[in-house]
């Protein structure tokens, strides 16, 4: 089953997944450019405005780099994807959910600026950071790379991140 949305012009169909079919990981990265693993509850707090980063320790106030991803049941990694979320003083407020949301506006911005965007400043040893986080080799990697993931559809259909993670596959 699909659920799809119609937004300013773009059509977009998100597979829809069994709940508990997929698990969820999230990552940051943190002040010395290093993949840290952070629990869903710390991000959700951040995206909900009830946390700043700060409150976990987290140095960069303007910007939280976050990577999202979807695991099966052996935890092993299946999708991936990298966003970029402005934040002010290390809140994420309306203004910055609004600038994240237009991300999702091809009036607003081309598909080309949102890969440019939210690609880049990466470190440059991502993949191997990333297969020592979970603790797999490098090539169990080689899966489907995107951009936005849970929050960015959450931003986008204005839904709660757990219902859109329901909605990717």
């Amino acid at each position: 089953m699909d659920a799809t949305v119609l937004n300013a012009g773009w059509r977009i169909c998100f597979p829809v997944m069994e709940v508990g079919e997929m698990k969820l990981h999230y990552l940051i990265v943190d002040r010395n450019h290093q993949l840290r693993l952070i629990p869903r509850e710390h991000v959700e707090a951040i995206w909900r405005g009830r946390a700043s980063v700060a409150d976990f320790g987290y140095a960069d106030l303007t910007e939280l780099r976050l990577i999202s991803v979807m695991c099966d049941s052996r935890l092993v990694p299946r999708r991936i994807y990298l966003l970029r979320m402005a934040l002010t003083d290390g809140w994420f407020t309306r203004q910055n959910f609004r600038t994240l949301r237009s991300y999702t506006m091809p009036s607003r911005v081309t598909a080309s600026e949102v890969f440019q965007h939210h690609s880049e400043g990466w470190p440059s040893d991502f993949f191997t950071q990333l297969a020592v986080a979970f603790d797999v080799p490098r090539h169990m990697l080689d899966v489907p790379f995107g951009i936005g993931g849970p929050l960015l559809v959450a931003a986008a259909l204005r839904v709660s991140p757990r219902v859109a993670t329901r909605l990717l596959k």
